[in-house]
């Protein structure tokens, strides 16, 4: 560190929900089709799903262009990890994510991890759990740190 310049040093990350934000899951399913819906693979799965244009390109920008730290969080299942990377990366962003139970468990994890600066989350009620650092956003409307 030289002259008070820790840019190279401070860890920011940012983090955000995939599941509301980047990408909303099909919502006019019938109930025999959700039966079978369940029994497929995440990767059938996530084809269904509709991703969030401009949330996606606020992504991009900010883990590509910016070089800004991101983690995306799901609450879907442990075994969705591997496809929603894949999916993120036919959408041309590289970034980790992590699969949390539920908000508290992340609120938790949050504790711990002081560098994410902020979470991006569809929903208010997880927001009220994350705490301050949470930021609820819309899936038709970009966002930045």
């Amino acid at each position: 560190m030289e002259r008070n310049n820790i840019a190279p040093f401070a860890d920011a990350r940012q983090g955000t929900m995939f599941e509301g934000v980047l990408a909303l899951p099909p919502t006019s399913l019938k109930s025999k089709f959700r039966e079978a819906v369940a029994s497929l693979s995440w990767e059938q799965r996530l084809a269904m799903w509709s991703p969030c244009t401009l949330p996606l390109k606020s992504l991009s920008d900010s883990v590509n262009r910016l070089g800004i730290a991101t983690d995306v969080y799901t609450f879907l299942s442990p075994d969705a990890i591997d496809p929603i990377e894949k999916w993120l990366i036919k959408k041309g962003i590289s970034v980790p994510v992590f699969y949390y139970k539920d908000a508290g468990e992340l609120a938790y994890d949050l504790v711990f991890n002081r560098a994410v600066r902020v979470v991006y989350t569809a929903d208010q009620e997880d927001a009220k759990v994350l705490g301050i650092r949470s930021t609820v956003v819309s899936s038709d409307r970009a966002w930045s740190l």
